[in-house]
């Protein structure tokens, strides 16, 4: 009898801090998502190449630990979909007295699926009994899963992207210790430069993510 009052009790307390917004010593969230990714590409000669934006998804875990009850890390394992479009900018062709022909600019798609790890500040909590708030930012690693190897003239594109991630995630207590999230992300890849070449000097990303899931506290 003694064992299970103190299991309950346990349980009850770790209810408690949950709700009131102490720090929580461990939880995890699973994620589903969309979001649309645009390049920022810039070439040696200063030509202006179209950038397109593309959809794509997210799918991942994310685990919360609180380190001695005052920092709250984030980490976890995430596919994202972070593909893109661009076309290349018109080449001036040869001339004739009469006519000038030019080359039209030509399409292209960069096929970018990412293994994210994310390596994150966590602020925020449970601002009422049934709803929290949270905030996460910090640098992640991105490790290329797809291979476009015919971009830009069969130069490829860099296996590695760090990066930068800030998320905003609420979430509802539905039946503790299970919450529902809605959140919303936006990473900014290409801190290293995701592809320096003859013609291209600098390639980074701009990745907006709306995302829901599901929260466990344990």
């Amino acid at each position: 009898v003694n064992l299970k009052f103190k299991q309950d009790h346990d349980k009850a307390l770790k209810e408690f801090n949950y709700r009131s917004g102490k720090p929580v010593a461990f939880y995890l969230d699973f994620q589903l998502g969309v979001g649309s990714t645009t390049p920022s590409i810039t070439t040696t000669s200063g030509a202006i190449v179209k950038e397109e934006a593309k959809l794509g998804y997210t799918v991942g875990g994310l685990a919360y630990v609180n380190i001695f009850g005052i920092l709250n890390f984030t980490t976890g394992l995430s596919f994202d979909g972070k593909s893109f479009g661009f076309q290349k900018p018109s080449i001036s062709g040869s001339t004739t007295s009469t006519t000038s022909a030019y080359t039209s600019a030509k399409s292209g798609y960069l096929p970018a699926n990412y293994l994210t790890v994310p390596l994150l500040l966590n602020i925020g909590g449970m601002v009422s009994d049934d709803f929290g708030l949270w905030f996460t930012g910090g640098p992640y690693m991105g490790f290329l899963l797809s291979q476009p190897s015919n971009t830009f003239g069969n130069i490829g594109y860099k296996n590695f992207d760090l990066g930068l991630d800030a998320t905003l995630t609420a979430n509802y207590v539905f039946l503790y210790p299970f919450s529902v999230l809605f959140g919303t992300t936006f990473k900014y890849g290409g801190l290293n430069n995701l592809m320096s070449t003859e013609t291209i000097e600098k390639v980074t990303t701009n990745n907006f993510i709306f995302f829901s899931g599901v929260m466990l506290a344990l």
